[in-house]
């Protein structure tokens, strides 16, 4: 039997912050306002729009269904069930084509998802006409026929993008679809007196931090930009950039650059970080159910690379890592040496009074427990595999990790522990593995060996060093010199200042030493770049394939240094509907990370089929697993350390702990 779209209307009204992205689903289904006031259904041939009162709701029954944005449709079916509003259903099976336009090609919406697979154009006018319109209003102002036809579209477009493309979606990623869908549903239980009183505690930090900005005494707010502008300029410093344009990461950037030299701006970073968590804290409080369940949502395919991502308000993919540690004064102890001793010391030292955890909220239900999985340095494996670099990879089957055998292989390291007998070697090995292995450059590669593995690579540089040419021959000038005898001339070296000289030291070792991987990043570069005016295909071991389309060459100027302007080639493809700029280096990262999520989706998969196991939700290349009391972490690790059947020998490895919440 063909299958059926369904697609549900329901009264919102954003003036009045009545919706999902302000409530959340489960309080949006569950508000007096809730009114499911249409329901369209196509089955390929004919479609029909109504009143839910006026359906044939048995037609439903045993029957395969589509929805674009199943989480949606099917939590309104549930709720429209759990209040009477409609008779109950079993279907056989229910899919979103939404994840599978996803899947196909980085489109989620449902107009961009017909506009790329089916050729043509759909107008949401009449849905955003609808805000804050009941059905009797839009009779009453005439146009309910055309909310009917609407919704007829909607089904008919769902079940076309069904019938034309199902068949190019994997079943074991149909059933990822599902799972992401029905984890959300299923919710995570949140410890209630616990998320109490950190409300209470981080509102009381908050209005302590809020007393030391001076500004905030004279009416401005605490983030006040005109106020943070005019302490920099008495300052002499530059005012950080403006969030909405410059982007969160730019402000961050700012406040650590000056926040030693100036207590107010580290005022300003630790009202911002408080206020950042209370915010969590709250949106947590009033999404949550009776029972005390956080229902949420995650986007299955998310990225181009096929990661999950987060979505509607709470990002289960980034809940915040480090706790907040608050000293007796509720002041936030940032201080990089205090934090250090906090995280080296097993108990708890004295001056701190409170230590706010969100991912401790996050607790197993009664008579469960959790275990928490994670796959160890899959990334450095995949590559290492894709590369064939058998040292690394016999060393990594051995027991080593990654940053081990990479020391072992290419930087000379012959003892016993690493990790013990050399630890800043260690960190550099992990510097070096993480950071250079997709092409980095040595500007960025300080930032990242300071930000993966804790490492200042520019304290031993020389304050000059000779200049080198592109082909990296020394550089000499001429120097002239008048005596009595007469004029005479000598080459000198050519000196330039010395910061980078171990970064640029350390990218030439490590790509002298990897000639493999330097290989895969040229080899992609160049199919990449004979793609122009076409697509570009990049297969995956696991058989699936990443689309780059619509390759061009592009001409840009790049501002430089010195203030002046060069003319750049650059080679941009698309990536759903934006447009980037791609080099070998980052084909080569886009192809690690997604190989490394198709391993760890069959982990995932597994997990689930396992009896007595429930995964949660997953993070990154972590699984959060709901147990039974009698499963152990050994039988979850050993699951998720099983190379898949389409990549032999890969040394894959994980860690486990059990827990009865959340924890990193």
């Amino acid at each position: 039997m063909t299958p059926i779209s369904v697609d549900f209307e329901t009264f919102y009204d954003t003036k009045q912050k009545y919706g999902i992205k302000d409530q959340g689903t489960w309080r949006y289904l569950h508000d007096d306002r809730f009114d499911p006031y249409l329901i369209a259904v196509c089955d390929g041939s004919e479609a029909w729009a109504g009143h839910p009162r006026d359906f044939n709701w048995s037609a439903l029954d045993g029957r395969d269904l589509l929805s674009h944005n199943r989480y949606f449709d099917n939590a309104v079916q549930t709720a429209g069930e759990d209040k009477g509003l409609f008779p109950k259903i079993r279907p056989s099976s229910w899919h979103c084509t939404a994840n599978l336009s996803s899947y196909l090609c980085n489109r989620r919406a449902l107009a961009d998802a017909v506009s790329f697979l089916l050729g043509r154009s759909v107008s949401k006018d009449v849905r955003d006409r609808a805000n804050g319109k009941t059905a009797a209003d839009m009779k009453a102002e005439g146009w309910w026929d055309e909310m009917l036809q609407y919704g007829r579209e909607d089904g008919v477009n769902c079940h076309e993008l069904w019938t034309k493309h199902a068949h190019k979606w994997p079943e074991h990623e149909r059933r990822l679809s599902n799972l992401t869908i029905d984890q959300g549903t299923r919710g995570m239980q949140i410890d209630v007196m616990k998320l109490k009183e950190y409300i209470v505690v981080a509102t009381n930090a908050l209005r302590v931090a809020e007393e030391q900005l001076p500004w905030v005494k004279e009416g401005r707010p605490p983030t006040s930009p005109k106020a943070i502008a005019e302490l920099c300029n008495k300052h002499g410093i530059p005012a950080p950039p403006v969030k909405s344009k410059m982007g969160e990461e730019a402000f961050i950037a700012w406040e650590t650059a000056y926040c030693k030299k100036y207590p107010w701006i580290e005022h300003v970073a630790n009202w911002r970080s408080i206020n950042k968590f209370l915010d969590s804290l709250n949106t947590i409080c009033e999404r949550l159910q009776p029972d005390g369940v956080l229902g949420f949502s995650l986007k299955y395919f998310g990225a181009h690379t096929g990661r999950w991502s987060g979505d509607a308000g709470i990002n289960m993919q980034n809940l915040r890592k480090e706790p907040l540690f608050l000293d007796d004064k509720l002041w936030l102890i940032s201080d990089l040496t205090r934090l250090k001793e906090i995280a080296n010391s097993p108990e708890k030292p004295a001056y701190i009074s409170h230590i706010l955890d969100i991912r401790s909220l996050f607790i197993a239900r009664p008579g469960k427990k959790l275990i928490i999985s994670d796959l160890s340095q899959i990334e450095p494996r995949v590559l290492a595999w894709i590369v064939q670099d058998k040292a690394m990879l016999d060393l990594m089957a051995q027991g080593q990790s990654p940053y081990e055998a990479h020391a072992r292989a290419t930087m000379g390291f012959a003892g016993g522990n690493m990790k013990k007998e050399d630890k800043e070697g260690y960190a550099l090995a992990k510097a070096r593995v993480l950071g250079l292995g997709f092409g980095c450059g040595w500007e960025k590669f300080i930032v990242v060996a300071q930000a993966m593995a804790g490492l200042d690579i520019t304290k031993d540089d020389p304050e000059w060093v000779q200049a080198v040419n592109a082909e990296g021959e020394p550089c000499f000038r001429t120097k002239v010199t008048q005596t009595a005898e007469g004029t005479t001339s000598e080459q000198e070296p050519i000196m330039v200042p010395g910061y980078g000289y171990t970064a640029r030291k350390i990218v030439n070792d490590y790509r002298e030493g990897n000639p493999k991987v330097v290989a895969l990043w040229k080899r992609l570069d160049t199919a990449f770049k004979d793609s122009v005016g076409g697509d570009f295909e990049m297969e995956l071991p696991s058989g699936r394939s990443m689309t780059y389309r619509e390759v061009r060459k592009e001409t840009r100027m790049e501002r430089q240094k010195d203030g002046t302007f060069k003319r750049k080639s650059v080679f941009t493809a698309l990536i759903g509907d934006r447009r980037f700029p791609i080099y070998g280096g980052l084909l080569t990262e886009n192809l690690v990370q997604a190989t490394a999520r198709d391993v760890f989706a069959g982990h995932v998969l597994d997990l689930q089929d396992h009896a007595g196991l429930d995964v949660l939700f997953t993070a990154h290349d972590e699984a959060i697993n709901e147990a039974e009391l009698h499963i152990t972490v050994k039988e979850v690790e050993g699951i998720m350390s099983r190379a898949p059947e389409w990549m032999p020998g890969l040394p894959v490895a994980a860690e486990g702990c059990e827990s009865n919440h959340y924890k990193k």
